[in-house]
């Protein structure tokens, strides 16, 4: 996250109060919100694409034809409500009342959205103009009162800012007014951008195994934000449809099955910081004991740490099985003993030093490096299998010099 900027006065770093923080998470609201916004869509109408900046802050469309627009306003610093002359209201009601200028048809066949973090008070323009649930019984939707009062408030105002938003208001007769104003829906109280977390996994407990909705909305996400990028930088941007995002909910329920692993850590690269504290390890010694080279120690390192970290992933989520680990290191060891017996027996009678017995040693671990490949589940992956081969020779239950169970057993 880029740091607040701040000046020097006096000696004292002053805040900068100039920040586009505000700015920024309402567009990030935006983007976050459109892909809740999809969740009741998915697996019910294929058809519908979504789009954020297009038509409105967020948009809905079938056939070309517009159904949802929809407005949203974030506020993070302060409580923020919306009154009858809020400029969140008008300004909101200005781009509705050009577009229903320019398309009569429009309230017709489209819901008009304002989604605000605001509270809505009560006996407001915005309390007319709730959705129809939001009412307890005995009361219900006034848009015809809400363009009366909207009506007086833009004829008698003398706010100047919001002067183009009255015009645009009135500049539709008073029938079109209260028409669009019966597409309108103003939902308030909503949630916040990093509350938006709970709200996108309720919808993925439907398409998630048990206790997995956080790890797939965080793989969902992982996917959304590129996408919506990319849409974003097309000129106009371009839409989304929910087709798309039912096939990546698919790809990701196939992923998070119990007999399917996810695979986070085969791209990984540790820090350099990282690197260099592993050359305390055993695992590190082991290989300079049979004489590696410094590129394959790297390799080696980068694999080890690619393991280390997909493993205690897996153990953290509870993605794998009670001894489902000490199984897998099982066979491992397995598959290690014979081939390091073999080595033993040709070279029982050489020097701990000897050339030979490196060479030897070096001859083992290329096997691991090129041809120890065990599946663990339904993973069969290179770094998984080089990666836990070190450490288990980390903790000395395997080795590549003949005798590294006494050269290293001793080592911290």
């Amino acid at each position: 996250m880029k740091p607040v900027k701040t000046f020097q006065w006096g000696g004292m770093a002053e805040l900068n109060t100039f920040g586009a923080g505000p700015s920024a998470a309402g567009y990030l609201y935006q983007a976050r919100l459109a892909l809740v916004l999809c969740m009741p869509y998915v697996n019910t109408d294929s058809g519908v694409e979504v789009s954020v900046e297009r038509l409105d802050d967020v948009a809905f469309e079938a056939d070309g034809t517009a159904i949802e627009l929809l407005q949203t306003k974030h506020h993070i610093s302060q409580a923020a409500n919306l009154t009858d002359s809020s400029t969140d209201l008008w300004k909101t009601l200005r781009i509705w009342a050009e577009a229903v200028n320019g398309d009569p048809s429009l309230p017709g066949r489209t819901r008009l959205a304002l989604l605000t973090t605001a509270e809505i008070p009560s006996g407001s323009v915005a309390s007319l103009l709730m959705p129809v649930a939001a009412y307890p019984a005995g009361e219900k939707r006034g848009p015809k009162l809400a363009a009366e009062r909207l009506t007086a408030i833009a004829e008698a105002s003398s706010n100047e800012a919001l002067k183009p938003a009255f015009a645009a208001f009135l500049k539709l007769g008073f029938e079109m007014r209260a028409s669009m104003l019966s597409a309108v829906e103003i939902l308030g109280n909503q949630q916040q951008l990093p509350d938006l977390d709970a709200s996108l996994e309720e919808h993925l407990r439907l398409f998630a195994p048990r206790g997995k909705a956080a790890l797939a909305r965080e793989m969902l996400e992982g996917w959304w934000w590129p996408r919506i990028c990319t849409a974003l930088v097309q000129n106009p941007p371009g839409a989304i449809a929910i087709a798309e995002l039912e096939a990546k909910l698919d790809d990701i329920r196939e992923q998070l099955k119990r007999d399917s692993l996810t695979i986070d850590f085969e791209d990984a690269h540790p820090s350099e910081a990282e690197l260099a504290s592993y050359e305390g390890f055993r695992f590190i010694h082991q290989l300079k004991a049979v004489g590696l080279g410094d590129n394959r120690i790297h390799w080696a390192k980068r694999d080890y740490y690619r393991a280390f970290a997909q493993r205690s992933k897996w153990t953290r989520e509870h993605a794998v099985f009670d001894g489902e680990i000490a199984r897998f290191e099982a066979r491992l060891v397995e598959e290690w003993e014979p081939r390091f017996g073999s080595m033993c027996d040709e070279h029982s009678a050489a020097p701990a030093d000897c050339a030979s017995l490196r060479q030897a040693g070096q001859g083992l671990y290329h096997w691991v490096e090129t041809e120890a490949r065990y599946p663990f589940r339904t993973a069969m992956h290179r770094f998984l299998n080089v990666g836990s081969y070190h450490i288990l020779a980390d903790a000395i239950r395997v080795g590549w010099h003949r005798d590294f169970a006494t050269l290293f057993d001793g080592e911290d």
